[in-house]
């Protein structure tokens, strides 16, 4: 189970890294691509408030947005920070799977399997780290027969 969590974390703190860059970079390029997100909310205030706040404001939004996953994908590999930095990716993935990731769908199941499985996956992948004993700096798990 360590070795999963380890490879859990390495590849959380790529996607979120990544991820945060992407937004600094795509809401300089293409402000207007965030629009999408917001057709496909389950909550219809939600839709609302993409439209008349979020996309307003997407300029800065989105270095908010890239900082938060930055600070959650270094934060991951930190030892000290790792149930945190999980908790905030888990609280950041729970908000895209009501938000939707904008694929048009033709039925609830479409729209589940484009825009919210994913997600839900990501959470459950992450759950192992959250709830992970901590260990103690410079600590090792003694093996059987040691």
């Amino acid at each position: 189970m360590k070795r999963y969590r380890s490879i859990v974390r390495i590849v959380f703190a790529v996607i979120f890294i990544g991820g945060g860059i992407s937004h600094f970079v795509l809401g300089r390029l293409y402000p207007n691509s965030y629009a999408t997100f917001g057709r496909t909310a389950l909550i219809p205030g939600l839709r609302d408030l993409w439209s008349s706040w979020v996309m307003p404001n997407i300029g800065w939004l989105t270095i908010l947005l890239g900082i938060y996953e930055v600070a959650c994908g270094v934060g991951i590999l930190l030892r000290r920070t790792t149930r945190w930095a999980t908790l905030g990716m888990i609280v950041f993935l729970v908000f895209i799977t009501i938000l939707g990731y904008g694929f048009p769908a033709a039925s609830p199941g479409a729209d589940f399997l484009g825009n919210r499985l994913i997600t839900i996956c990501m959470v459950l992948l992450l759950i192992p780290v959250l709830v992970a004993k901590p260990q103690p700096a410079g600590s090792r798990q003694q093996k059987p027969g040691e």
